[in-house]
């Protein structure tokens, strides 16, 4: 194995010069001799050791990430921030998806602590749970939450929706066992007597979190004697099965069923019709929670959370008119 005193002897320099050619410093070093060493260095093909500088360090440079899914595009996206943040810093995101589990989300952030990675980002698949015992894991945790998101977003979708002339509004969102549904049940509702209208239970439906099963809850919705005229849906790969579902039961969207998603990512953007949706800034919130995780000098849970958000009107709900026939 070649090591730093091969290249020093190669290069005609210090092993400290090799150092701080190899780490960017942290004393400069004058250009011709770093060229050399850099020579020295692709010559003999050098390898830092990694695992010897976290034993001197106490740091490895790896970050863990956990999400519920990553084949939903919110999570997709996140973690495309969270990669890229870690691509400019030099560090390592070690990732898991727990597949909506807290059983097996808390054994990968247990796992990932024994790896010794510097941090973990946590977008758990229950924000609601106790997360006390993640405090003795002994490296600092980051659970990103967005209940403000949730209800003061989903309260707008239902705005929006009366805004155009809707009094029977339904709730497609996940399962029954996700706490993040009930919270959007609960606000659902809440948006709706705040209308003088009474949540028909009926048109309250969940489904797990997919294409098809979005597009099966909606022909079931859409199968009822006095089906809702509008839907708010919890996230966009659901929405996309409520379209299919309406254009297979010739339903129109919008004229006679508006439709709304409260996640908001570029699916919403680029479906046919497009779907309005309740917009996130995933890169913001993606940003806070690395920066909070890297700048973590203690162990223990901090929640990060924004509560930014925008409603963008497309064609779904009738702000754009459709494009052809």
């Amino acid at each position: 194995m070649v090591t730093r005193n091969d290249v020093a002897k190669a290069a005609g320099v210090s092993t400290a010069v090799v150092s701080y050619v190899v780490n960017d410093g942290p004393r400069n070093v004058a250009p011709a001799t770093r060229e050399r060493v850099l020579e020295a260095i692709r010559d003999l093909g050098y390898r830092r050791d990694t695992v010897a500088r976290s034993l001197r360090t106490g740091r490895t440079q790896s970050l863990g990430l956990v999400v519920p899914d990553l084949s939903l595009p919110y999570f997709a996206e996140f973690t495309k921030h969270i990669n890229s943040a870690g691509e400019r810093t030099g560090r390592q995101i070690l990732l898991g998806a727990s597949d909506w589990s807290v059983p097996r989300e808390r054994a990968m952030v247990v796992g990932l602590a024994e790896r010794r990675v510097d941090g973990i980002v946590l977008l758990s698949a229950d924000p609601l749970q106790d997360l006390t015992e993640l405090d003795g894991l002994g490296v600092p945790v980051v659970v990103v939450d967005r209940p403000v998101v949730t209800t003061l977003g989903t309260h707008a979708a239902v705005d929006h929706l009366v805004g155009h002339g809707h009094d029977r509004i339904g709730l497609l969102c996940g399962p029954r066992t996700h706490r993040l549904s009930l919270r959007r049940v609960s606000a659902w509702e809440e948006a709706v007597r705040r209308h003088g209208s009474v949540p028909d239970p009926d048109w309250r439906l969940h489904s797990t979190i997919t294409r098809r099963d979005g597009r099966d809850a909606a022909r079931s919705l859409l199968g009822q004697a006095h089906p809702p005229s509008a839907v708010v849906v919890g996230s966009d790969v659901q929405a996309v099965g409520v379209l299919r579902a309406a254009y297979e039961a010739g339903v129109r969207v919008p004229h006679e069923l508006a439709v709304i998603t409260t996640e908001g990512t570029e699916l919403a953007e680029f479906s046919t019709p497009s779907l309005s949706s309740i917009t996130q800034p995933i890169d913001v919130v993606a940003a806070m929670a690395f920066t909070q995780v890297e700048d973590s000098t203690a162990p223990g849970v901090t929640l990060v959370s924004d509560d930014r958000f925008d409603l963008c009107g497309r064609e779904s709900c009738g702000c754009i008119p459709l494009i052809g026939p």
